[in-house]
């Protein structure tokens, strides 16, 4: 998110006093860039770059609130300063900036991803995020992704992904890449995935295409042994545990 528009989103935020603007600077700095640690000529570039008046010596404003007791702001360290906790609490509610649940084992262990890879993590976390809050066309849609991603994996791992790639050098829709891996001759596949996969597949293509179709927790809930099975049998296939060390 640019700066502007975090700004933006605080009422009133250009008649707060510099100081004031200081606090949710550093917020943007640490919580929405990821930076790690916040350092005095940070916040001037901020208000350079919002092109407002700077306060006249940030640095001693960082040490003066980063003091312990009831009015601390900012916590001192080595390499800058971070929020004091309660302080990005408060920000945290004016920003309405709540931070994504922990993703629960509802759809599926969130065991079975881990030592894969960033982007795998990031896909199964929304799909069960989106399932533990409700969002039943949106976890679908995200399960329909990871089935697409990990069966990608699979021609990859075995070097052979021109086998699911057409002559633009794009890789198949998601029909054509199940019935590639399902024909496959480099692996042995489950029973039960050859009949889960299309199944899971026809589900999340509703979420994904039909406009009058609205998932609910039942039409998830019964597939989710299939999910499960399916997830195991295409990890299994890929072997990140040896592919990693490749």
């Amino acid at each position: 998110m640019a700066i502007d528009i975090f700004c933006n989103n605080i009422k009133e935020f250009n008649n707060l006093s510099s100081s004031e603007q200081i606090d949710y600077f550093v917020y943007y700095l640490l919580i929405i860039k990821k930076q790690d640690g916040v350092k005095a000529k940070d916040i001037s570039s901020c208000f350079d770059e919002m092109h407002l008046p700077p306060y006249s010596n940030i640095g001693s404003y960082l040490n003066r609130f980063s003091k312990k007791g009831k009015n601390q702001k900012f916590i001192k360290r080595t390499n800058g300063f971070y929020l004091e906790r309660s302080k990005k609490q408060e920000i945290d509610l004016i920003t309405n900036n709540k931070p994504l649940p922990k993703p629960s084992d509802g759809l599926y262990p969130q065991v079975l991803l881990e030592n894969t890879r960033g982007y795998l993590l990031k896909i199964g976390e929304q799909a069960s995020i989106c399932y533990d809050i409700g969002l039943f066309d949106a976890s679908l849609v995200m399960i329909r992704k990871l089935l697409e991603t990990l069966i990608i994996e699979c021609f990859e791992r075995h070097g052979i992904e021109q086998k699911i790639k057409g002559n633009d050098n794009h890789y198949f829709f998601l029909s054509d890449l199940i019935d590639k891996f399902l024909l496959e001759s480099k692996w042995s596949v489950n029973r039960n995935t050859a009949r889960s996969l299309p199944k899971i597949k026809a589900l999340g293509d509703l979420s994904a295409h039909n406009r009058k179709f609205s998932a609910k927790k039942p039409d998830i809930d019964k597939i989710r042994d299939d999910l499960r099975i399916v997830i195991e049998d295409l990890m299994h296939t890929i072997d990140y545990s040896n592919w990693n060390k490749s």
